[in-house]
């Protein structure tokens, strides 16, 4: 299938996706021009999986939600899944309209769909996505250790974005970045690899929760059994052999 091939060809290509099912999104960053924008990550059964950047960081695009977004190539990020809403900067402040949400995936189709995403888009070591020149996959991990980080960028003043009533805290305004050190089912490495989690739900959870961060763990069930763990991973444009976390699923093998 087309969506296996590695980085595309730049062009002028548009395309209506009708059929996104959201997986993730990462944590809000600001672009160059200060828009605060969110990356995200959907698998659509016409068009494989999906990074679409930039996103408003107020916009349907939640975790399961199934969603009709017209999409074009992005200029300046040459990795085959990569995609942006039509119109993303001329039309920045009404581009949340665009999203059109039209349902959400039933919580029993969600476990086959994570199947048929490890089916199509599994590797046995992330090293693999490497050779083949794929920027997103799914890994099923074995967990060897966590932890909360200091961030060396850290900024302790938040922007206030249109509309929020509190600032609007992006990756670099949380003093912490949760970090986790795992195995493939098949690793290639000597070492365990060593990832950032940029999954938004989790610095929320931090942010609810300022007190107690490290509990943010639990929440995650990293390590409890009866759970099948799913991560899908994703490189970054300008360092293509580096990979985050960017979402964590965790179904019960029962459920």
């Amino acid at each position: 299938m087309g969506w296996l091939l590695g980085e595309s060809s730049m062009s002028d290509e548009k395309i209506l996706v009708d059929d996104l099912v959201v997986l993730g999104n990462a944590v809000p960053d600001i672009i160059s021009d200060q828009r605060i924008t969110v990356c995200t990550v959907g698998f659509s059964p016409h068009f494989g999986l999906i990074r679409i950047y930039p996103v408003p960081a107020v916009s349907p695009m939640k975790r399961w939600n199934v969603v009709e977004v017209p999409l074009e190539r992005n200029p300046v990020d040459n990795r085959f899944e990569s995609w942006k809403i039509q119109g993303s900067k001329s039309e920045w402040d009404k581009l949340s309209s665009k999203i059109q949400l039209k349902g959400q995936l039933p919580k029993a189709e969600q476990r086959s769909l994570l199947d048929k995403l490890h089916s199509m888009f599994g590797g046995q070591c992330v090293e693999e996505f490497n050779d083949k020149k794929v920027s997103l996959g799914m890994i099923r991990p074995q967990v060897v250790s966590y932890a909360l980080e200091k961030r060396e960028d850290y900024e302790a003043i938040a922007q206030t974005q249109l509309g929020w009533v509190t600032p609007f805290l992006t990756i670099k305004n949380y003093p912490l970045k949760p970090v986790i050190e795992y195995r493939c089912p098949n690793c290639k490495t000597k070492n365990p690899h060593k990832q950032q989690v940029v999954e938004w739900g989790v610095f929320e959870w931090m942010r609810r929760n300022p007190s107690a961060p490290e509990k943010v763990w639990e929440n995650l069930h990293l390590t409890d059994a009866g759970r099948d763990r799913s991560f899908l991973v994703g490189n970054m444009t300008l360092h293509r052999n580096s990979f985050m976390v960017i979402s964590i699923f965790r179904p019960k093998l029962n459920a």
